[in-house]
């Protein structure tokens, strides 16, 4: 049973309001603005129906509505015709044009000032005899003609076409003057009206579109298309155009800051709407749709184990051509996911293709050009070699590194080697070099920059193309469109690359009078990448690593190699042995391991549509997906993994080598198919009774399977010149380097297949009064075949029910004339999402044999659970949407209460089963927030613009189980589920300063000091910490500015993130107890701050490396003293564009043409931190906290 919903909100976070103050400004500079704008602009269209009605009725109103001054004689216009009309926002000039239609009336327009007077005899001789001719100048802001423009008339129904010089002539104006209305492509459609007294020529200036304040009049879910006007959930639609003010070739960046309550994680390549619905406080990846059908998703394929980088964040939009993009609509509320059902809990994103549009075919071409300096490995805020030295002195000075030449004969194979400066302190006390030269070589070495070799050798500056050409066009039955792009990427990282190819076509074709339409979609994509991990590991801190002196060449240029896996003397003997070389360096690697992925994706849709009656049609569609994916890793010979794995298997027996494990290097291959099919049917309805009551209903069922099967086999010896192998059983044992005899292993083919299979039955309706009271409703059953045995576990119905209020479209609002549109919204409804753990049959894993039996072995890696069910979404939405001053400003206000039960969680089970805990549906979330965005155009002076659009959300989700049990070292320092705080709280120790041997010192909730020497017990619980925030931002903001002088365009981006906190890294990879250490050690410029004497505890709280264990520095790094705000707003971008004048273009030939540039990444501009440390990019340790350098992308768009 679900309990009521409760909408609860916070204090808005103090740093909140520096981002909100943006806001206030902005409105109010809007609102100023727009209370400047001329009388003009607030000029109304006419709506009015009446059957032979009195002629002055009908000019009572039209005055009523325009405000406008009517003048008539009262006697010639009560002898009038009864009047019949049907105006639908008409212009002034139309509707009296109309409602004069078959009266012997003629009326004039000067200004807001209308004169009706009798058409005299004299009147019509004139109209008859005298030919009134008008030219008319069509131009752009800058007076630059415009040929090709499309001139209606709309009086006499006919059309015109403005020549080269943007003319178009028209003879014999009637006395009652034309309405003419002006179209042309990239710019806003204009109306006019002319008169035999209007001078000539006559100059319609005509504006750019501004393609970010379209209304989007037409909204996708997917399965249909609605009127936003009919639209009771919550949708927010990204077009073409605002989508080419971003010239990236990531389609993530492109979006980001512009919808409210949805976080584009560029970083981690993540998408999430309203936060997430799920334990982990990630994951959570919303539903994709493109063209009707989902994306074949890595989530929503059987869980298989994934391999690297197949299966990243949501990378499956990429599989999108961002050229191809019409529009994107994000679903966010229970009434517009609920149709997806069990895959639409975490939000849907429609994405809708180009199609063929009725005008002559066109041809397009885009280049984007895109390039970044290498990053400042400054940034990264890490000791320098003379610091690093320093501590790797105080380390032998104390017993924490070990001479490796002092190894007993039996251990000194598994004594790894030392460092360069290290080896040099020991050598002293071998007694082999003096302290003299020890301190000369160690100044030498201190004075060293390896990380300036680093970025000069192993990082470059990143480049990016993207080439991308369509044609398309349509007749009166058909349409077309075909496209193909390209796209290169080369990151920072040296020896790596991605590529993309797509090919896209789709087309549509009528046939029998329009009552059967075929549609059909081909697409295609290649993807490939080289990942090559020798700049990685050189940053990272792993047996590998580069420290802050390791050099990567010499003076002379020379590659330098060092042995990791024990001293530097003993890898000389062995290769005096015959032994391949044990050392690694950074530099060889780029040439001898790199690893391969290639994906095929293709994908096809088609369907049929024929209609039943003029207000039924039935619809039949079919969808296929398959993606072909190889992994292959290329371990070459020389490569350091294949040097020590033949190394290893190498024994001398009677003086010579003998190789027991093939020689040669290593290829690991694999393969995966995955796929993905559908087929539904759906009858839709649509239909008004009486002109007041408008019906639309679809009902369908699909069916659909999913699938994927993959190999993967590992094979030894291999020659990339001659492309052979060698043959090895993975069952011999044999005898290693090290003394001890081990097996390959099984490096055969391992085959894994998985399917799952959907049935649904959904209904979705509506039912609108006047177009002013709107009741929404819809249904769906989802069936999945690995959820529970019982079916009524399995089937479940999700539903919606919303209501809508087009309140401006109310009598006693039609005289506020600046109000243009007011609408209410309300939703409820349910969605869910099918749990990506946990099946409903018992899973074994063959894992060997029997070493006494030789009969397989199989282990229970997860039993079957016939309870599982879906996880299920809850939601309330109520909405606002407004927009005044002829739509000049315009804005929505969501706020939203949801409720998740049946999260797949971990819970304590009789461990007597073999299982100490196992995965239910028995976790709860409560969720709440609130997404505001406000857009206007405040000044529109000639050729000059500025549009402006800002935006603010605020999401959370409560943790609402009281079952979990939580202690305190589980918790302390990570992003913890606890009940009644939000997902992803954050809880550390009480932080006591350092005592005065340097070591960490925590308070409990009593403030009592607690020592490194005590161990916490039970006693010891979540109350004894500390609450420090959230790990994800709460709040969220964007704020675009775009400003238009003719031919040049300005856009200004601004993010912002508010509310979270983060853990600054102070201390990884240092030793956590006093005796042997290895390894490189962790490089943070705090590790140079350590306590080191008594006293320096009230200067530092970094903990010291005298008396130092786990305790001291897991209490630190999980401390309060770490914690630090988050808050940040961030200048995304500038853009800027220049479309060139037609007149400098070749006629006939090409269209248009536009250039721009795009600056990126430009840096915070202002941080809650006073560390230096970018929130986003926080220094983990390694290479992948370091914040992106500035891109630049250049781009050039034709049409032909």
């Amino acid at each position: 049973m679900y309990k009521n919903f409760t909408l609860k909100f916070e204090v808005l976070n103090p740093h909140v309001h520096r981002f909100l103050l943006v806001m206030r400004l902005t409105a109010f500079f809007l609102l100023v603005a727009f209370m400047q704008l001329s009388a003009s602009t607030m000029a109304q269209r006419i709506t009015l129906v009446q059957k032979n009605a009195p002629l002055e009725n009908v000019l009572k109103e039209i005055r009523k509505q325009s405000g406008y001054s009517i003048i008539y004689d009262l006697d010639v216009v009560l002898n009038a015709k009864p009047v019949t009309v049907n105006l639908n926002a008409v212009s002034v000039a139309e509707a009296i044009q109309k409602s004069l239609a078959s009266q012997s009336l003629n009326f004039s327009l000067d200004g807001r000032t209308i004169v009706i007077k009798e058409a005299t005899l004299a009147d019509k001789v004139a109209e008859a005899v005298v030919d009134k001719e008008i030219k008319i100048l069509v131009r752009d802001s800058l007076n630059q003609p415009l040929p090709g423009a499309n001139v209606y008339n709309k009086t006499l129904n006919k059309m015109y076409v403005s020549n080269a010089k943007g003319e178009v002539v028209i003879n014999n104006i009637p006395a009652n003057g034309l309405v003419l209305q002006f179209t042309f492509v990239g710019f806003k459609p204009e109306e006019a009206f002319v008169d035999r007294s209007t001078g000539t020529p006559f100059m319609m200036i005509m504006r750019a579109a501004s393609a970010d304040l379209t209304e989007v009049n037409v909204i996708s879910t997917g399965y249909q298309k609605l009127s936003s006007e009919r639209a009771a959930g919550a949708y927010v639609t990204v077009t073409r155009e605002e989508l080419e003010k971003t010239p990236t070739v990531n389609l993530l960046e492109r979006l980001e800051g512009k919808v409210p309550g949805v976080k584009f994680d560029v970083r981690r390549n993540t998408i999430q709407i309203r936060g997430v619905n799920n334990y982990s406080g990630g994951g959570g990846l919303p539903l994709i749709v493109l063209d009707g059908f989902p994306l074949m998703n890595p989530s929503d394929l059987p869980a298989l184990t994934r391999l690297v980088g197949t299966g990243f964040g949501n990378s499956v939009i990429s599989n999108v051509n961002i050229a191809d993009i019409e529009n994107i609509t994000f679903l966010k509320d229970a009434s517009a996911i609920s149709i997806w059902g069990s895959r639409a809990a975490n939000g849907v994103i429609v994405i809708d293709t180009k199609k063929g549009k009725r005008n002559d075919p066109s041809l397009n071409f885009s280049y984007t050009f895109g390039a970044s300096k290498n990053p400042s490995l400054s940034k990264l805020k890490w000791m320098n070699s003379a610091q690093y030295v320093d501590m790797e002195q105080e380390m032998v000075n104390k017993g924490f590194l070990v001479d490796p030449a002092s190894a007993s004969p039996g251990n000194e194979l598994y004594t790894p080697n030392n460092s360069e400066a290290t080896e040099w302190m020991y050598r002293v006390k071998r007694g082999t070099a003096t302290a003299a030269q020890r301190d000369a070589a160690l100044a030498e070495i201190s004075s060293r920059n390896a990380y300036k070799q680093i970025e000069d050798n192993l990082l470059q500056n990143a480049v990016n193309h993207q080439y991308n050409l369509s044609y398309s066009g349509s007749n009166e039955n058909s349409s077309y469109y075909v496209s193909g792009g390209y796209v290169k990427d080369v990151p920072i990282f040296k020896s790596n690359m991605a590529e993309n190819m797509f090919v896209n076509a789709n087309t549509s074709t009528s046939f029998f009078k329009k009552r059967i339409t075929l549609r059909a979609l081909i697409n295609y994509q290649f993807s490939k990448s080289i990942y090559n991990a020798a700049a990685i590991n050189a940053l990272s801190i792993s047996t590998t690593a580069l420290r802050p002196y390791d050099l990567l060449v010499d003076a002379a240029g020379n590659n330098i190699s060092r042995t990791s896996v024990f001293r530097e003397s003993i890898a000389s003997g062995f290769v005096a042995q015959g032994y391949l070389p044990f050392g690694y360096s950074a530099m060889d690697e780029l040439n001898y391991s790199n690893y391969t992925s290639k994906s095929n994706v293709f994908r096809i849709n088609t369907g049929l549509n024929g209609k039943i009656a003029k207000w039924l049609n039935a619809d039949v569609s079919f969808s296929s997906q398959r993606q072909l994916g190889s992994n292959v890793t290329v371990d070459e010979l020389n490569s350091y993994n294949s040097r020590i794995f033949v190394n290893t298997g190498t024994v001398v027996t009677n003086g010579k080598l003998v190789y027991n494990v093939p020689y040669g290097g290593r290829y690991i291959m694999a393969n995966d198919n995955n796929y993905d099919t559908g087929v539904r049917g759906q009858l839709n309805a649509d239909f008004t009774i009486k002109e007041a009551h408008h019906v639309n209903i679809i009902a369908g069922a699909e069916i659909r399977e999913t699938g994927v099967s993959n190999t993967n086999e590992t094979r030894y010896g291999y020659n990339e010149d001659t492309g052979t192998i060698i043959a090895a059983n993975p069952t011999t044992s044999y005898l290693t380097l090290y003394g001890y005899s081990t097996t390959i292993g099984n490096n055969l083919s391992n085959v894994g297949t998985s399917k799952k299979r959907y049935l649904s039955y959904y209904s979705n309706g509506s039912y609108a009064f006047n177009d002013k009271y709107i009741a929404t409703g819809s249904i769906r059953f989802d069936d999945y075949t690995l959820l529970g045995i019982d079916r009524s576990k399995r089937a479940l119905p999700f539903w919606s029910a919303g209501i809508r209020w087009n309140a401006d479209r109310e009598n006693f609002l039609t005289d506020m004339k600046w109000l243009s549109r007011l609408a209410i919204r309300a939703t409820i409804g349910t969605s869910g999402s099918v749990p990506q753990n946990g099946s409903n049959i018992t899973l074994l894993s063959l894992s060997g044999a029997d070493p006494r039996t030789g009969q397989p072995v199989a282990n229970i890696t997860s039993p079957a659970n016939s309870d599982l069910g879906w996880e299920t979404t809850r939601s309330v939405n109520l909405g606002l949407d407004f927009s005044m001053l002829n739509n000049r400003l315009s804005g929505t206000f969501d706020v939203y209460s949801k409720r998740t039960h049946g999260l797949l969680a971990n819970f304590a089970f009789n461990g007597t089963y073999g299982w100490s805990s196992l995965q239910f549906n028995s976790g709860t979330l409560s969720g709440h927030g609130y997404e505001f965005m406000l857009s206007g155009e405040p000044i529109r002076a000639g050729a000059f613009s500025w549009r402006s659009s800002v935006n603010l959300s605020y999401t959370t989700n409560i943790v609402t189980d009281a079952r979990y049990q939580n202690n305190a070292s589980s918790i302390a320092g990570t992003a913890a589920t606890v009940e009644g705080m939000p997902l992803g709280s954050l809880y550390a120790y009480r932080w006591a300063g350092l005592d005065n041997k340097g070591q960490s010192q925590i308070y409990d909730r009593n403030n009592n000091v607690i020592s490194n020497t005590t161990n916490l017990t039970s006693a010891f619980t979540k109350d004894d910490l500390k609450y420090v925030g959230r790990a994800y931002a709460p709040y969220s903001g964007g704020f675009m500015n775009n400003f238009k002088y003719g031919q040049f365009d300005v856009a200004v981006q601004i993010t912002g993130y508010f509310g979270h906190v983060f853990s600054k890294s102070s201390v990884d990879n240092y030793p956590t107890f006093e005796g042997s250490y290895t390894g490189v050690l962790g490089r943070q410029e705090d590790l140079a701050y350590r306590w080191r004497n008594p006293g320096d505890e009230a200067n530092t709280n970094v903990p010291g490396l005298t008396g130092v264990n786990f305790n001291s520095i897991n209490r630190y790094r999980f401390s309060d003293a770490l914690i630090r705000k988050a808050d940040n707003i961030r200048l995304q971008q500038v853009s800027f564009g220049y479309t060139v004048p037609r007149r400098f273009l070749p006629n006939g030939f090409v269209k248009s043409l536009t250039v721009s540039a795009n600056v990126r990444n430009l840096g915070v501009i202002w941080k809650a931190n006073k560390d230096g440390i970018d929130p986003e990019y926080v220094n983990t340790g390694n290479f992948t906290g370091i914040p992106p350098t500035t891109s630049y992308v250049f781009g050039l768009n034709a049409s032909f």
